[in-house]
């Protein structure tokens, strides 16, 4: 389980979501990793996968870029649930 949720944060921050992808395709990852780290798992990656904080943080400020109330909400509720960690150990 944990190897799965580690490849499927690893291929959604491996996208390039600045240019390509449309506003409702980038917000959906945003949801996807958000789900992800909510996991004991996805956490455990978020502080042990390598450049995984720094794509994130990168990600997230091309995102805030666009200036879209949906990209932009889904970006800072993925950092929000990163900062309050409810998870079952």
């Amino acid at each position: 389980k944990e190897k799965l949720i580690n490849n499927a944060i690893t291929a959604l921050l491996s996208q390039e979501g600045d240019i390509a992808a449309s506003n409702a395709e980038l917000e959906s990852q945003f949801q996807a990793v958000r789900r992800l780290v909510a996991s004991k798992a996805g956490f455990l990656a978020f502080t042990q996968l390598p450049k995984f904080r720094e794509r994130l943080g990168v990600k997230v400020v091309k995102a805030l870029k666009r200036n879209n109330d949906g990209v932009t909400h889904a970006s800072i509720d993925m950092l929000c649930a990163l900062m309050c960690v409810s998870i079952e150990f």
